[in-house]
């Protein structure tokens, strides 16, 4: 783990200290305190800090003035949003921080815990690691094309598991891409690479067909799950995009119940004509049709009830931290409400934490995904993964609720 140079900022003595060596016990090495928002802009404009704890009620400059000097200066990376006040509140600021642009790893309620801690830190980690993956200049269409040629993307898989009772539902497949000379390459530039250059078509049947070939191996040792595939919204254009699905899926001995097609959210939004078109003919042939990333886009109860769908993502921005903002709850649970309303099943992704875990699982979501259960992985440590992990998370759960 990189030293990360963290500022608690609290008038209260006894609650900065509290937090202080909360993270010196986790093994932070530079952390530094500020007793309140204008001792905190100090420290902040001498130096570069990673991540910022602010207490909202503090003289002279409140937490919320901090938050948007931090934010307008750039004085920080990341921040974590504490206070003794209602919930809502803390979530309230929060959620301005992240309209500001700041990364909120956090909205808690005093006094900070260790595991609210465990949870940020593993936050601010994984945002480092999108980071580290950003856009690439030299990457073009014709390194995509010889990727594709020399079988350099592969695919990983991440379970999605039942709330209740936590078994095994189904797989999605994630696509990724290690250069021989630049490394990994994030799923997010290649594919925004593929639909700029027109090369959508020739990658989403490269990774069908590994997948397709994967579930085959897979059922044919005993494995029997649902295998879900993201579609590009371009692809939806493709009038011959359902009868290539079916028929490779024909090839493969795969039943289209068994095939879950992920579109994103935004891919509903607009004239949608060919989309519903290609959509519609999929479901025709059996297959199941996902809406990812429901939350970050512009669909509505209206649009979802034209696309003939049988799931419903809930983006890991609605799920993440959701046990401590009742903000977010509130609105994942009206969401799964209207899901149930239209025969939707629902998926919770992004699940990184027990506490959030716990909530999803009491409000009925169907299914769940995310770091807290696995993250994505090879196809030959699933067997490994259901023998041994996901036994062990039952266990402690079990435990957890003794």
């Amino acid at each position: 783990m990189k030293k990360l140079r963290i500022l608690v900022v609290d008038d209260s003595k006894v609650q900065r200290e509290h937090v202080i060596n909360m993270c010196l016990e986790y093994g932070m090495k530079i952390v530094i305190g500020a007793t309140d928002g204008e001792d905190a802009v100090d420290k902040l404009s001498a130096c570069t800090f990673d991540l910022v704890f602010i207490d909202l009620e503090m003289p002279i400059m409140d937490g919320v003035e901090l938050v948007r000097k931090i934010a307008e200066n750039k004085l920080a990376k990341s921040v974590i949003i504490l206070s003794s006040k209602d919930p809502s509140l803390i979530s309230s600021v929060g959620s301005m921080a992240e309209a500001d642009g700041l990364s909120v790893l956090g909205t808690f309620k005093k006094p900070m815990t260790k595991l609210f801690l465990d949870t940020s830190i593993r936050r601010i980690n994984n945002n480092r690691q999108s980071i580290e993956s950003a856009f690439n200049p030299e990457l073009g269409p014709d390194n995509v094309l010889n990727a594709i040629k020399n079988k350099e993307i592969y695919l990983v898989y991440q379970p999605k598991i039942t709330s209740k009772g936590l078994l095994l539902k189904g797989v999605e497949a994630l696509a990724r891409w290690q250069h021989p000379s630049i490394g990994h390459i994030s799923p997010v530039e290649f594919i925004n690479i593929s639909e700029r250059f027109g090369l959508i078509c020739e990658l989403t049947e490269y990774i069908f067909h590994l997948a397709f070939k994967q579930k085959k191996y897979w059922k044919e040792h005993g494995v029997s799950c649902e295998l879900s595939l993201n579609l590009s919204p371009l692809s939806l254009a493709d009038k011959n995009l359902a009868n290539w699905i079916n028929d490779h899926a024909q090839q493969f001995n795969i039943e289209p119940k068994e095939i879950i097609l992920e579109i994103t959210e935004n891919a509903i939004s607009g004239d949608i004509p060919s989309a519903i078109e290609t959509l519609a003919k999929l479901r025709l042939k059996g297959f199941n049709i996902s809406v990812d990333d429901y939350g970050t886009g512009f669909a509505n109860a209206q649009q979802l009830a034209r696309v003939p769908a049988t799931e419903l993502k809930l983006d890991r921005s609605l799920i993440d931290n959701i046990s401590t903002r009742p903000q977010q709850q509130a609105i994942v649970r009206s969401t799964i409400n209207l899901a149930k309303e239209l025969h939707l099943s629902t998926v919770a992704e992004g699940v990184e934490d027990l506490a959030d875990f716990i909530f999803l699982n009491n409000i009925n979501v169907d299914l769940v995904q995310g770091y807290y259960f696995a993250k994505p992985m090879p196809a030959d440590a699933l067997a490994n993964w259901l023998n041994y992990d996901l036994a062990l998370i039952r266990k402690q759960l079990k435990n957890n609720n003794e």
